[in-house]
């Protein structure tokens, strides 16, 4: 094993069967980019930032926050009911938060999200 590395921690949370109007809405967007670096003991550096994507058959919207230890983005796809939301840190947080906030403001179930939480051997 590497000696000197960098330890990072990254939770990818894909769901399916979200509502609409909230993936349509660049204010929830936004919120997310905001709420979730506090529920992490984080803070925004930069943004968010949010627009909206117009291209037919994948009208949705796109956001992005700098976090002090890196990033959070969002995906939303309107027609598919997609949701896609992205943290990578180089500062350890608590991933079951996040996860359980996601379900909750996304208002999904476990059926409905696949979820990656990658963890490294020095974990």
């Amino acid at each position: 094993m590497r000696k000197n590395y960098t330890k990072t921690y990254h939770i990818i949370f894909d769901s399916f069967g979200v509502d609409k109007k909230l993936l349509n809405s660049e204010e929830f967007v936004f919120g997310l980019l905001l709420a979730i670096p506090k529920l992490i003991g984080m803070r925004v550096l930069s943004g968010p930032n949010v627009v909206r994507d117009y291209d037919k058959g994948h009208e949705g919207v796109t956001g992005f926050a700098i976090i002090d230890f890196s990033h959070i983005s969002v995906h939303t796809f309107v027609d598919t009911k997609e949701a896609f939301v992205d943290i990578f840190s180089c500062k350890k947080f608590d991933y079951k938060k996040a996860r359980s906030y996601l379900y909750k403001t996304l208002k999904v179930k476990p059926k409905q999200v696949e979820t990656l939480e990658v963890k490294y051997p020095w974990e």
